[in-house]
């Protein structure tokens, strides 16, 4: 597995660097693994920068992180940095329900603690000036576990038997999945991941995973497999066929619309009355109708038919309802 031997010189590197030194053969037998395989391991660390060297400890040989090398690396962060790692804080609430949110709060002291009193009482000053209104988040407080087991069988290529509520058909299904990436998009979390049943990638929000488990069956990411390229078709987080949509906007919202990459397959042609059609290459996503319908009555959808009569649809039972209300 790709992954392991990077998880693995990790662990080796935060071993070392809590326990002062440690063995080859300590680090054999934690990780299971032949003596040639942690000597590879540290000769790949010490080759990526990490100073790691041999000494001597009761007749024995030892590995070592140099000594003051933390506060170096801390060092290597310019006063202004650290300010802005420090003064974006904020917009990294969506870690506060995952597993790793005691990590990122103890990041955040030692960056606190590195800047000089002035400078974090001026910062606090300036936040009145400068700041950042996050999306509106969802609640993870109560899916830790299922994140802890997300980011785990993601770093390991494991595979994952899990129950899912399906918002279409308004209920649980079970599927077995090989989690490609964990990803953050306005507010939510979101899994990639191959379905084994249907043999292909598709999407899951975080917050319906109602259960899940590891399975001792392991994964490798295909090397034709382009995560990136799966999504490349979403107008927002779910993927799909893609299609050619042409939007036709009133000229009123040209400084809304224009000022924006709204997809990277997006082009926008302006007409002689000053109104100008949005063309993009994407599926037709809740998310993409969702969009557009914001937008009503300033904008008309060209094609494709299918979209314009969805759209439509909608437009038609949300008047029956607001008549009727």
């Amino acid at each position: 597995m790709r992954n392991a031997e990077v998880i693995r010189q990790w662990k080796i590197l935060k071993r070392i660097e809590k326990s002062r030194y440690v063995t080859a053969s300590d680090l054999a037998q934690e990780h299971d693994v032949a003596l040639r395989t942690i000597r590879r391991d540290i000769e790949a660390l010490q080759e990526a920068g990490f100073p790691l060297y041999d000494d001597k400890e009761s007749g024995r040989k030892v590995w070592r992180l140099l000594e003051g090398y933390s506060q170096k690396a801390q060092a290597t962060f310019t006063m202004s940095e650290m300010a802005a790692l420090y003064f974006g804080r904020h917009l990294m609430t969506i870690l506060s329900g995952a597993p790793f949110a005691a990590d990122l709060d103890s990041a955040f002291v030692k960056i606190r603690a590195a800047l000089p009193e002035k400078s974090t009482k001026y910062l606090s000053r300036i936040s009145d000036l400068f700041g950042a209104r996050p999306f509106p988040s969802k609640d993870y407080s109560a899916k830790k576990g299922v994140i802890a087991t997300l980011v785990d069988a993601t770093l390991h290529e494991r595979r994952v038997d899990m129950s899912y509520y399906s918002a279409s058909s308004k209920r649980a299904k079970r599927y077995e999945v090989d989690p490609y990436r964990v990803v953050y998009y306005q507010g939510g979390l979101y899994l990639y991941g191959r379905v084994e049943e249907y043999d292909e990638v598709r999407t899951f929000a975080v917050e319906r995973i109602e259960r899940i488990a590891l399975m001792d069956v392991s994964f490798e990411m295909p090397k034709d497999q382009d995560i990136e390229a799966h999504t490349r078709s979403a107008f927002g987080i779910a993927g799909g066929k893609a299609q050619e949509v042409v939007l036709r906007f009133d000229a009123a919202l040209a400084d809304s619309i224009k000022d924006r990459t709204w997809h990277e397959s997006q082009e926008i042609t302006t007409r002689a009355d000053g109104s100008f059609d949005l063309k993009l290459n994407v599926a037709l996503s809740r998310e993409l109708k969702a969009w557009i319908r914001s937008f009503v009555p300033r904008v008309a959808v060209i094609k494709p038919q299918s979209l314009k009569d969805d759209i439509e649809s909608d437009l038609k039972e949300a008047l029956s309802r607001w008549k009727n209300s």
